[in-house]
């Protein structure tokens, strides 16, 4: 699954890369998780593999860090810091990669993650002003960091990957850097999906495994039960449970967009991380889970 959300508060950006991004995943028992640098703009500033704090505060500031100049010129008081696209596989195959250990998995969704993203990139374009006039030219390169996580936060195997990508892209027509135009990345966003689906897919057929296509263009491994599934779901299914609480407080809500809604339930009432829960704790409460 693919989703995107932007955030606009340059505070709550930075407190996210510190607590949220790059704090440590439950399953790496409160270690440091670096991003990866990704993107043609990343390579612009000579950003290469591992990432470092400072880098990932500036570029949320607007600062170039290879010159510590303004990034973009226009700085609007509303700017966009970046958008957080969320790729993240079945339940199923989590369940085989975290709960199984088959470690072949965590690669391949590394993998798959990388490549659908740097199909996203191409639809990356930048706004042009001309005789009081606007239009977006295509760009092509974004300035991006990739982090890897293995958990939810009800504690249940959770292969996701952060694919933070900040609010700028570079125009080569006019050699500059300009705000990150983003309607058409998030229209092919199904697309990125779809081929994060069929690579993911493909090494898993390569693995051995047998998959189950799902109506709604996904798949699970089959023999992992369906009742194992849910008992890993908690988190989302507590989203479900949140969201039909609200459509019956509120039932002008149920014209609006159910996807939209959800996302706003799992972003805001979200629980606080555990943190150093450790790997062998974490291990022995998904095989208790297990018949």
């Amino acid at each position: 699954m693919l989703t995107a959300k932007a955030q606009y508060s340059l505070s709550n950006a930075e407190k996210y890369f510190k607590e949220h991004l790059s704090a440590g995943d439950y399953y790496a028992e409160g270690k440091h998780v670096p991003g990866e640098w990704f993107g043609a703009g990343a390579e612009k500033m000579n950003l290469r593999g591992r990432g470092r704090m400072g880098d990932f505060v500036k570029l949320c500031r607007n600062i170039n860090p290879t010159d510590d100049e303004r990034l973009t010129q226009r700085q609007k008081a509303n700017r966009r810091v970046f958008y957080d696209f969320t790729l993240s596989p079945p339940k199923s195959v989590s369940i085989a990669a975290l709960v199984g250990g088959d470690r072949r998995i965590e690669e391949s969704h590394h993998r798959a993650a990388r490549i659908a993203v740097s199909e996203l990139e191409k639809f990356a374009a930048a706004r042009i002003r001309k005789n009081r006039a606007s239009s977006y030219r295509t760009t092509g390169n974004v300035v991006g960091a990739m982090f890897q996580h293995d958990t939810s936060r009800a504690l249940d195997p959770h292969l996701h990957c952060h694919c933070i990508i900040f609010n700028a892209t570079r125009d080569q027509l006019e050699d500059r850097w300009k705000a990150l135009e983003t309607y058409e990345m998030l229209s092919a966003c199904k697309y990125a999906e779809n081929v994060y689906y069929h690579e993911l897919a493909r090494d898993l057929r390569q693995f051995g495994y047998e998959l189950e296509n799902k109506r709604r263009g996904d798949f699970e491994l089959k023999g992992i039960p369906q009742d194992l599934i849910e008992r890993f779901s908690k988190r989302h299914n507590e989203i479900d449970r949140q969201t039909q609480e609200m459509l019956e407080a509120e039932p002008e809500k149920r014209t609006r967009n159910l996807k939209e809604i959800r996302e706003n339930l799992a972003h805001n009432r979200r629980a606080r991380k555990i943190k150093n829960i450790g790997r062998s704790r974490l291990t022995a409460l998904w095989n208790g889970q297990v018949s």
